[in-house]
């Protein structure tokens, strides 16, 4: 009986909706320096469509005002993975607002004028020898987000490659080089694994051969 309850319960959370408009339903408490689950629903027949898991990182949260976003999207029906990075402040406001125009008429001209943005990172683990991760360079792209700036990396290798890496680790370090500015800050991987796992429910790990010498690689060849 208590588990039918908790089931329905959870069902019923998942359905929830404001004004008759289907949204982002957070399933874990608002973290700082984690990792949340959220699954998001169509507002024609409220299906589940994607889900999603957010983190926001504070380095001093005593003292600062920055948040660092990193996102993991999947999508249910054709399986799109991708990972989305910005940094906001506390109320999640841009500190780069004036770049949704650049970004937006930037994507109207046959001919792109913004400097190509970079993600790089990698994660590590306590005791582990640094070596042992590689550092990704990841193939990102300004887009546009609920009125927000960002760095999306689509790319199917890079974003494979990099949850592999992310879940053999505890911590990694994340470089934007993006908005004419270079923003480092610090992942909390802990619990990142078992979110990942909840997040491709429809859609299950591909496994990828991978050639030490493959050109295409997004692992650099720099491993110190």
């Amino acid at each position: 009986m208590k588990n039918t309850l908790s089931t329905a319960l959870f069902v019923c959370s998942l359905a929830w909706c404001t004004n008759g408009f289907c949204e982002e339903k957070r399933l874990d408490p608002g973290v700082i320096n984690g990792w949340m689950r959220l699954a998001v629903f169509s507002d024609s027949d409220n299906t589940e469509t994607k889900r999603v898991i957010h983190s926001k990182s504070m380095d001093n949260w005593e003292n600062s005002s920055g948040v660092s976003h990193v996102r993991y999207e999947v999508a249910n029906v054709e399986c799109k993975r991708t990972l989305v990075f910005y940094f906001t402040d506390a109320q999640g406001q841009s500190y780069r607002d004036e770049w949704v125009k650049f970004i937006e008429e930037d994507q109207t001209r046959e001919s792109k004028q913004l400097a190509t943005p970079k993600i790089f990172a990698r994660a590590y683990r306590s005791g582990a020898l640094v070596g042992d991760f590689p550092i990704m360079d990841l193939d990102v792209e300004y887009q546009v987000r609920d009125g927000l700036p960002v760095l999306v990396a689509s790319n199917h290798l890079d974003v494979v490659r990099t949850l592999r890496e992310f879940k053999r680790g505890d911590r990694a370090t994340v470089r934007m080089d993006a908005f004419d500015s270079r923003h480092t800050f610090e992942l909390n991987l802990d619990g990142f694994a078992e979110k990942v796992e909840w997040s491709q429910v429809h859609c299950p790990d591909e496994v990828i051969e991978e050639k030490g010498d493959d050109k295409d690689s997004v692992l650099s060849p720099t491993s110190s």
